[in-house]
């Protein structure tokens, strides 16, 4: 797995070199909601390269993972996507609209530095 975990005193930042792959992510979102510090910091996760290996009904089985392991009692209640292009733009949005209900908030950006300005407001 090449997702690269950082814990800021504001959020949790998870990296991608691979791109959006869907069992890289699979595997990083129990590792991320492990850590300590998850139920008390918002989160961002940057895909540093163009590369998407997943399909879009695979965003489906993401949302299922995270309603069925995030803890409700979390007070980080954002996650801020940052993508490299227009496809995972799209499918960040889409990611955005199949998740509505649940208790976090998302929203995806073009740079690490919007994405961090939303995730600390």
């Amino acid at each position: 797995m090449s997702l690269k975990f950082t814990n800021y005193d504001d959020y949790i930042l998870i990296e991608s070199q691979t791109g959006m792959d869907y069992w890289e992510i699979m595997e990083g979102i129990p590792k991320l909601i492990s850590m300590p510090e998850f139920k008390n910091k918002n989160d961002i996760w940057a895909f540093t390269s163009d590369r998407i290996k997943m399909a879009y009904t695979d965003l489906y089985a993401i949302k299922n993972l995270v309603e069925e392991i995030c803890p409700k009692n979390s007070k980080g209640t954002k996650t801020a996507i940052v993508v490299r292009n227009g496809f995972q733009k799209t499918y960040g949005i889409l990611y955005s609209d199949i998740c509505k209900y649940l208790q976090r908030e998302i929203s995806v950006f073009s740079d690490l530095k919007s994405a961090e300005n939303w995730i600390i407001k």
